[in-house]
């Protein structure tokens, strides 16, 4: 199969009634080249294009040309010229006239190479407005192409002369912070992106790469609707600063008149032609994608952000669901700011509704965090008769885990234990979990109650549930924090007076929270621990040595042991 690029098409035939005009300026043009007269050859090229005869200029004389700018484009980017007016004049008019004529290479040739150097000369020196003319240039100069059914252009050169290109062109609008205009260039033909966007979960090391991050993941999500993946690419690290950016452009590009591809929208229209790229939304903002900003800033602690997301739904007509309100009301419950949880269960209620148990549980939990015990009781009361019983939605534990826990932080554990007590003896309700005796196991851990401690290990073992990491994260942290020697034989001592069973996964989940602690003496204990299950013929598998090989790999404060 023969893989060589094929050879252009010859140019069309020039009309009769031009074909003399053209055959002299071509004379013309021939000798501006052999002489490297830029003036000359300024002149003669801008003749054709005037009179629309481009198109018909043979491949020869675009090569021609090429060699004139190498000739002339060097010298016109160097910064040593001497600082006279004169030449300072001369060197702005021909600076004008290789310009013009790198425009016309790249726009019939594909030939990009003088036009970015002088793309890129114009942004060094502030020209900012320069390079988008010369942009608008080029785009009036491009042949017309066939597009593919779907708006992609076909033509290879065109494809490669806009990507080489797009790159200072968006530096040009970075500099603008003209979002809006530089994912409109970019989508108007469908090209592909300049090769050089920056990572997009890299921070950006000007304003100009954080500008190309946030256009170029737009594109993306526009073409590919890629949206979570490039949005959790952007709070990666919890920095929402870059999915801040992501939403007002999209925001932005969504509320403009001319823009064709983001449709703000509660329901996608039935009635577009989906073949029609340039009048279909290739981007639906409807209520998922709202809903997915307000989690994404929610979970990077910036409910500010996540609650302007829902004005802005508001504003712009959509009813905010409860779904949104819910993260909403968690976020403030996170961030200690009560008085906005308060405000938004108070809006869950509006009109008659009955908040959701999720929304209940998690302003029980508010109540608590700010010691109003009294009030998380009352709620707590009000979600049993809504959402307990015969029939309702039943009570689920995690509403009274954070009953729980909101009494042993308030110093109620008494009264902890009480609901832990009844949620036992319930005949419908839920049974505690393992999260139950393990608020339970940390309350007493802080507060060095070691007989309580093993009575609550105890009951764990005996209610048939299993001990998970955070069981054995406690025990390590109780009993090593005494910085006693024999604390492993403690350790083991108060497991086995709970009744946990000393088997591999036993040793292997606590040698893994060992391990993961790091550091000398935790270290040592995890080897104490292997050196037990050895001596009391307990195998340790594949996962106990790869964790402890891998942990002490990791750290690299251990000295030579």
């Amino acid at each position: 199969k023969d893989t060589r690029s094929p050879r252009p098409p010859p140019p069309p035939v020039v009309p009769p009634a031009l074909r003399a005009e053209f055959d002299k300026l071509l004379t013309n043009l021939d000798q501006a080249h052999k002489r490297k007269s830029l003036l000359e050859a300024h002149s003669q090229w801008s003749s054709l294009q005037s009179q629309g005869l481009l198109q018909h200029v043979p491949s020869h004389e675009f090569a021609s040309l090429n060699v004139l700018l190498s000739t002339f484009t060097p010298t016109l980017l160097s910064s040593n010229m001497a600082p006279d007016p004169a030449r300072e004049r001369v060197r702005v008019k021909a600076l004008q006239d290789v310009q013009d004529l790198a425009v016309i290479l790249a726009a019939q040739a594909g030939i990009t190479t003088h036009l970015v150097q002088l793309m890129e000369l114009s942004l060094r020196e502030g020209r900012v407005e320069e390079i988008l003319e010369t942009w608008k240039k080029f785009e009036g100069l491009i042949p017309p192409q066939p597009s593919g059914s779907d708006g992609e252009v076909q033509n290879h050169m065109e494809v490669t002369a806009r990507r080489q290109l797009s790159r200072p062109v968006l530096q040009a609008y970075a500099a603008q912070q003209d979002y809006r205009s530089a994912i409109t260039a970019i989508l108007r033909r469908r090209c592909y992106l300049p090769s050089k966007i920056p990572d997009i979960t890299k921070s950006p090391a000007n304003p100009a790469d954080l500008f190309l991050q946030v256009v170029g993941a737009v594109i993306k999500i526009i073409r590919n609707g890629a949206t979570r993946d490039v949005l959790e690419g952007f709070t990666r690290g919890n920095n929402p600063k870059f999915a801040a950016y992501f939403y007002e452009t999209l925001l932005t590009v969504g509320q403009s008149s001319d823009n064709p591809w983001v449709l703000i929208a509660k329901d996608r229209p039935t009635n577009l032609d989906e073949m029609d790229w340039s009048t279909r939304p290739l981007f639906h903002m409807g209520e998922p994608a709202f809903s997915m900003f307000v989690a994404e800033f929610s979970r990077c602690n910036r409910v500010d952000l996540a609650q302007r997301v829902a004005d802005d739904m508001a504003q712009l007509g959509f009813t905010v669901p409860d779904l949104i309100m819910n993260i909403l009301l968690d976020g403030y419950a996170k961030t200690r700011d009560f008085a906005a949880a308060g405000r938004i269960y108070a809006q869950l209620s509006e009109g008659g509704k009955t908040p959701d148990l999720f929304a209940h549980t998690t302003l029980i939990n508010a109540l608590f965090q700010q010691g109003a015990v009294d009030d998380a009781m009352e709620l707590f009361r009000k979600a049993e008769k809504l959402f307990g019983g015969e029939g309702k939605d039943s009570l689920h534990v995690t509403t009274y885990n954070a009953v729980v826990h909101g009494l042993l932080i308030n110093g109620q554990a008494a009264e902890a234990e009480a609901m832990v007590d009844f949620m036992l003896k319930s005949p419908s309700g839920p049974k505690p979990d393992t999260i139950t005796y393990n608020t339970l196991l940390r309350h007493y851990a802080r507060k060095s109650d070691a007989a309580n401690f093993v009575r609550i290990l105890q009951n764990l073992a005996s209610s048939g549930l299993e001990p998970d990491v955070y069981t054995y994260t406690t025990i390590v942290d109780t009993l090593l924090q005494s910085n006693r020697p024999d604390a492993v034989m403690r350790m083991l001592d108060v497991m086995e007076k709970a009744k946990i069973p000393a088997n591999t996964a036993t040793y292997t989940a606590i040698i893994d929270c060992l391990i993961r602690r790091k550091g000398e003496k935790n270290v040592r204990a995890a080897l104490q621990l292997v050196n037990k299950m050895e001596a009391d013929g307990i195998p340790a598998n594949e996962v106990t040595f790869t964790s402890l090989l891998a942990g002490v790999s990791r750290d690299d404060d251990l000295p030579a042991m």
